[in-house]
């Protein structure tokens, strides 16, 4: 027993200071050392000679990327990886030698005093007055903190003896089904197994087993998978990371945001930081949880993998065969585990956008301006069938910016009737008064356009399509870097209105009648005045789920199905001039109307929800309006205009 103790108190000796671990740190070799005297070995490798790439490991030699010029030895020894395996051995270990564990951070002060807490996030042992202060401290007071227990590792023999056994029967593993691919006892042959054509012995398959092709491959699946999840786990601890350099970047922004108007604006200020550490918290959270599941499967296949290596220890083939059937089942269960975790995984980056027109009306704002949550991976809007009056949205207070649509080359005035949001957040906007297709980046600077004769109205047909009427056709421009055409389709008359669903092109011709053409430009369909369509339609959209098409003529907004049925009609004064229309992810449609200068919320019931944007919001006359679901953005283009209004819904 002394010996077994010994042998385990040298497995977690720091192969430098010969001591306990303190706060291990592992290299890229996956060779640990004490965070402190890995960093004493950098600093003594510097002062012999000039910066290297890469620092040697003090017992296998394998080169580990040197810190960056910015970097400290310190900083750059505190951001290895822990190895919270030799933690949880540490925790174990002192545990069965009834000695006490210590804080660690008054270890550094040459203090020894007994833990009571355990820090998932730093990786270390808290006494009672450092738990206290780790909860109240602002950068540590969302760490994840286990009070009174320690990480134990779970026996390896138990573990090894427990897998030679029937689960179920807690009989040892006789058999293996070849047709269920499962090892079987006594009880399990005859009762689950009686009419499987191949039973065998183990003693029969497991000949040889240590030699075999498989043994390889099952070691070499072990060493690809814990790479696999050492891989994910740096990725997720880089991003931590860079939440944390965001935060810092974007607090600065904020600041200088806030120099010429401090007095004013300091409320404004501690709103914004409170939503980006609101913001931080959440995504810290989420990728905590995310590296503390990394680590656990770490954990679970290094002990397979030791699991492995002891088998070939063993006379017993039986035994090596069941160890290697029992380990290959949890390799495939972390390679699922480890898929599922790099396709959820999502590089999050957080960016601030300054309200640039805070200077004309700081005195009324109520934010500087908003922190957004990008990710890499954009998830699918989700759609539901119809609106109801609880969830229509409302207009942010004071949140109007303009958007100049003017760019450089252009000699007249502006004349917007449509646009239409990408899926990265870029804009493309129709500019009839200069003939042009204009495209502008997320904050609203032109970066490409294209010469169009008439373009009216612009729809996206999809991920990098677009479809714009433009006299008597309908041009299609693919959309990248810039703008650039691809084909034009000669309807015969004039086009107005465009929407589309599912690649397909619905256009208004002459407004009396709508045609859909697929993407082979052929005609699928066609709703004419015979077909409930009024002989003055004017716009058109498609809901969400492709089911209706909303239109307006006169003082009505009209709803029909695909066929043309009309299923309902809303017929108000308050619409008398209504123009542009669209409709959002929850079906509420929103109904441009130039006489009154407003916006008005419809459900698709025909029931009038209210007035979203009036004159009194800056409308004048308001043609045309477009959504950005993702960033509860509607534009409202008002003709002969060189602006765009943008408001923020709520």
């Amino acid at each position: 027993m002394a010996e077994a103790m010994e042998s385990s108190y040298k497995q977690l000796s720091c192969p430098i200071c010969l001591e306990t671990f303190q706060s291990p740190k592992v290299l890229k070799c996956l060779h640990t050392f004490c965070e402190k005297c890995i960093c004493r070995h950098y600093r003594s490798l510097r002062s012999e000679a000039t910066r290297a790439n890469d620092i040697l490991c003090p017992v296998c030699r394998t080169p580990t990327p040197a810190p960056t010029i910015e970097q400290t030895p310190d900083d750059w020894a505190a951001k290895l990886p822990t190895n919270t395996i030799v933690v949880s051995f540490s925790a174990s270990f002192q545990s069965n030698t009834d000695e006490p564990v210590y804080c660690q951070p008054c270890l550094t002060l040459n203090k020894h005093h007994v833990s009571v807490a355990y820090c998932v996030t730093c990786s270390e042992y808290l006494c009672n007055n450092c738990y206290s202060c780790h909860k109240i401290f602002k950068v540590t007071k969302d760490h994840t903190i286990t009070v009174q227990s320690m990480p134990v590792q779970q026996d390896l023999n138990s573990i090894q003896e427990d897998m030679y056994r029937c689960s179920l029967h807690r009989e040892h593993y006789r058999y293996l089904c070849s047709d269920h691919k499962e090892l079987c006892c006594c009880d399990c042959a005859i009762k689950d197994h009686r009419i499987c054509n191949k039973l065998m012995t183990i003693k029969d398959v497991s000949k040889n087993a240590k030699e075999g092709e498989n043994f390889k491959k099952l070691s070499d699946s072990l060493d690809g998978l814990k790479m696999q999840f050492f891989t994910l786990l740096e990725s997720r601890s880089n991003n931590l990371e860079s939440i944390e350099q965001h935060r810092t970047e974007i607090t600065k922004s904020i600041k200088e945001w806030t120099v010429m108007i401090k007095q004013i604006i300091e409320r404004l200020e501690t709103a914004a930081l409170e939503e980006l550490d609101q913001m931080c918290k959440q995504e810290t959270v989420t990728i905590s949880d995310q590296i503390i599941e990394c680590n656990s499967a770490i954990a679970a296949i290094e002990t397979s993998e030791r699991m492995l290596i002891d088998g070939t220890k063993l006379e017993d083939e039986t035994k090596v065969f069941i160890t290697m059937t029992k380990v290959s089942q949890q390799v495939l269960k972390y390679k699922e585990k480890c898929d599922t975790m790099e396709t959820k995984s999502e590089v999050v980056e957080l960016e601030f956008y300054r309200d640039n027109t805070c200077e004309g009306i700081i005195k009324t704002l109520n934010s500087l301006g908003k922190t957004f949550r990008r990710v890499s991976n954009i998830p699918k809007l989700s759609t539901t069938s119809s609106a109801t009056e609880n969830v229509h949205p409302k207009i942010q207070p004071n949140s109007m910016l303009t958007i100049s649509a003017k760019i450089p080359g252009d000699n007249k005035a502006c004349f917007i009737y449509s646009g239409v949001f990408l899926p990265d957040d870029r804009l493309v906007l129709s500019d009839m008064g200069n003939n042009k297709l204009k495209m502008f980046d997320k904050s609203f600077y032109s970066i490409s356009s294209l010469k169009m004769n008439n373009p009216r109205h612009v729809c996206r047909v999809d991920h990098n399509t677009l479809a714009v009427t433009s006299g008597y056709k309908i041009n299609l421009v693919s959309v990248g870097n810039t703008l650039t055409p691809l084909r034009s389709i000669d309807v015969g008359n004039q086009c107005y209105g465009i929407a589309s669903y599912q690649q397909n092109i619905i256009i208004n011709i002459s407004g009396d009648s709508l045609i859909t053409y697929d993407s082979s430009d052929k005609i699928i369909s066609k709703i004419g005045s015979c077909d409930h369509l009024s002989s003055e339609c004017n716009m058109h959209c498609v809901s969400q789920d492709g089911q209706n098409i909303y239109y307006t003529t006169r003082n009505v907004m009209v709803t029909m199905d695909m066929k043309g049925n009309k299923l309902n009609t809303f017929e108000s004064n308050d619409l008398l001039g209504v123009m542009g229309i669209t409709v959002d992810k929850n079906g509420i449609i929103y109904c441009c109307v130039s006489q009154s200068k407003t916006v008005i919320m419809v459900t698709p019931e025909g029931r009038q929800l209210g007035v979203l944007l009036s004159k009194d919001d800056g409308l004048q006359n308001p043609l045309g309006v477009c959504l950005n679901y993702k960033n509860d953005i509607i534009l409202v283009f008002e003709g002969s205009s060189n602006d765009v209004k943008l408001f923020r819904l709520m």
